[in-house]
């Protein structure tokens, strides 16, 4: 692993900056906005295909493409700037940042680990979009994957969801901004789990989620979320005393 649950990075979603959602142009500007890594959604097609798709489709002028009915070469046909997820594995590796890659349906996670594992991005990638029961199966299944729970609201004993997210080889736990309290938080980094926090773009919560020292924020706006990270110690030239 070359980070620890003291570290925040902050993670550009699909559609950064007013750019098209599942594209690489999301990632690259999430990147030139000062984002530690970006968010993708991975999901097959119908000959099992993992590419980019948010949305279970794609909208075209005459309507609808649904993913799941369509092999790649034929989307590709309507859409030839369709993105594989292993193109964006390669391109968030050319911007050396972290990558949450939230799983259209569990499928598609074979098909994710062999793209990460491809680019050795294994160690600054994690998987998101799957409750905690399913979660830990995946982990189970897949033990060289970092697989962080969703949960659906917040615990009612965040020590307790902390220790079975531990026990069940979890790496974490994901919550929406506002369920992500002190405690929870606290309980996770003891444990040695990582914290992630849904989509937010609003000032406060940004900051809030920095203060909390929460790992993993997604935002559309990381130019702002950045600007309240602490400043780091310049790095000293090699060689250096």
């Amino acid at each position: 692993m070359r980070y620890t649950t003291t570290d925040t990075f902050i993670m550009s979603t699909a559609g950064c900056d007013g750019t098209a959602p599942d594209s690489l142009e999301s990632i690259l500007a999430g990147s030139e906005a000062g984002a530690g890594g970006c968010c993708i959604t991975a999901d097959l097609t119908a000959d099992g295909i993992a590419v980019l798709c948010s949305c279970g489709g794609y909208p075209v002028p005459e309507g609808f493409l649904a993913l799941k009915e369509h092999t790649y070469f034929e989307l590709r046909s309507a859409l030839p700037k369709i993105v594989t997820v292993g193109q964006a594995v390669e391109l968030a590796k050319c911007c050396a940042g972290k990558m949450a890659v939230s799983l259209g349906s569990a499928a598609a996670c074979a098909a994710v680990r062999i793209a990460l594992s491809t680019a050795d991005m294994l160690d600054n990638a994690f998987i998101t979009g799957l409750g905690m029961a399913e979660g830990a199966r995946l982990a189970a299944r897949f033990p060289t994957l970092h697989v962080i729970g969703d949960l659906p609201d917040a615990p009612v004993s965040p020590a307790a969801t902390a220790r079975a997210a531990r026990d069940t080889g979890l790496f974490g736990l994901r919550a929406a901004p506002g369920h992500l309290t002190p405690e929870l938080v606290r309980e996770c980094r003891e444990l040695g789990l990582f914290t992630a926090s849904r989509e937010s773009s609003s000032i406060d919560v940004l900051e809030r989620l920095i203060g909390l020292r929460v790992n993993f924020i997604e935002t559309a706006r990381p130019d702002r979320a950045y600007s309240f990270l602490p400043a780091r110690p310049a790095r000293k030239p090699a060689g250096a005393d």
